[in-house]
């Protein structure tokens, strides 16, 4: 097979198995939580505090799309937001206590689901896929 028909080959069964993944978590995820919403929320467990321009950068989305995806979190109770005192243009964004507790247990549960996904797989190939999303990812960045 030539390379092209092989790169074409390797898209649809990567798209597959993003889809697959996809289904998966929907499966497990005992709340109504998006990849995206979990995605924002993690990060603001792991980061405390964020702007909505940091967390736009961080996730690759506009403003305006994390502005819609913190208001549905804001309405679980996930979330909090507060403008700057000194810049009213800045909005900051934080996870609740409930929020904190709920990503807790979906890490930990999402935990077993991974681990169930790639178990099958030799450490070495761990290591092979994230050397190559990672080169993948910095040329798709450029």
């Amino acid at each position: 097979m030539d390379r092209s028909a092989e790169l074409v080959t390797f898209s649809g069964q990567f798209r597959c198995l993003l889809r697959s993944i996809n289904q998966e978590w929907k499966k497990r995820m005992p709340h109504n939580l998006s990849y995206t919403q979990f995605k924002l929320m993690f990060r603001l467990h792991n980061e405390e505090k964020l702007k909505v321009s940091e967390l736009a950068e961080l996730m690759g989305l506009t403003s305006g799309a994390i502005t819609g995806v913190v208001d549905k979190l804001i309405d679980e109770g996930y979330v909090t937001r507060e403008r700057a005192t000194d810049d009213r243009r800045v909005v900051y964004v934080e996870i609740s206590p409930q929020g904190k507790t709920m990503i807790e247990e979906l890490l930990e549960s999402q935990s077993e689901s991974i681990s169930a996904m790639f178990n099958r797989l030799p450490d070495e190939d761990i290591q092979h896929l994230k050397r190559i999303f990672a080169q993948l990812l910095v040329h798709l960045e450029k």
